[in-house]
């Protein structure tokens, strides 16, 4: 009986000791996964799209369910204008990435770059669902409703942008020219002049081809390092131990304190 007690328990440690190291395994592979990731985004923000998208890959690699990877991968690969190889990995990233918005605006973005209206505005309609006053998203969606000559639709989206964002030139000059085509020349007037001095100023937000101009969903998404497959949750070897300070002091002969008394350890 006790023989088989003690295989029981040796079997027991072994299984403990493979776990924790397929545990120790698998968060290095994380980490070295979110650290390609934002060495993607640090060149991305150099506009290195083909480097960035090169870090990308290699994140991907080492996690295929890392959606940030994946959907970082398409944007990348969107500013490099590969737009067949972008909407390939960006649909990979939204059943990964379920609850977020950066997916379906990038499908906009590409579907707009490639001459589907229809389809761009079906992608930025599913983000202003979810988030009815992003600016982004209502500029978008305004200049495609201006493109297809709906005014009165237009108006709606970038009214509603340029009402959370008057500084914005892209907002404030297409309003204003869906107000003119659309009878109302003395608002739609005001607008242009206003967006025409908003260019000369150094606050002035224009939306237009590039990393980083074209809205905050369309913005790669870095590892802040607090993603719960980053934290290591093993217990530390770390341990406390209770020490006497009193007896461990040296012998010194004493000595007078400035304080005019001394004080023992147990004042203390």
């Amino acid at each position: 009986m006790r023989s088989w007690s003690r295989v029981s328990l040796i079997c027991s440690l072994i299984s403990l000791i493979s776990c924790s190291g397929e545990q120790t395994e698998l968060y290095t592979i994380n980490e070295d996964a979110y650290r390609a990731n934002n060495h993607g985004v640090a060149l991305l923000e150099q506009f290195d799209y083909q480097g960035a998208a090169d870090s990308f890959r290699e994140a991907s690699a080492l996690n295929a369910t890392l959606g940030t990877a994946h959907f970082n991968l398409a944007l990348a690969l969107y500013h490099a204008q590969d737009f067949s190889t972008a909407e390939r990995a960006v649909r990979t990233s939204i059943s990964l990435l379920p609850s977020a918005l950066q997916p379906a605006y990038l499908l906009g973005l590409i579907a707009r770059a490639q001459n589907q209206p229809n389809d761009a505005l079906d992608a930025f309609l599913q983000v202003l669902e979810s988030d009815p006053f992003d600016v982004g998203a209502n500029i978008n969606a305004g200049q495609l409703s201006l493109e297809m000559q709906q005014y009165p639709t237009a108006i709606e989206y970038l009214r509603r942008a340029y009402t959370r964002e008057q500084h914005n030139v892209t907002a404030s000059y297409n309003l204003g020219l869906a107000l003119v085509r659309n009878g109302e020349t003395e608002e739609g007037q005001r607008l242009l002049e206003s967006a025409q001095a908003l260019r000369a100023t150094n606050y002035g937000i224009t939306y237009g081809p590039g990393y980083l101009n074209e809205g905050r969903y369309a913005v790669a998404i870095v590892s802040t390092g607090a993603e719960p497959e980053l934290v290591d949750q093993t217990v530390p070897s770390a341990s406390f131990s209770v020490i006497d300070i009193a007896s461990t002091a040296p012998d010194s002969d004493a000595v007078d304190s400035p304080f005019g008394r001394r004080f023992t350890a147990d004042d203390l």
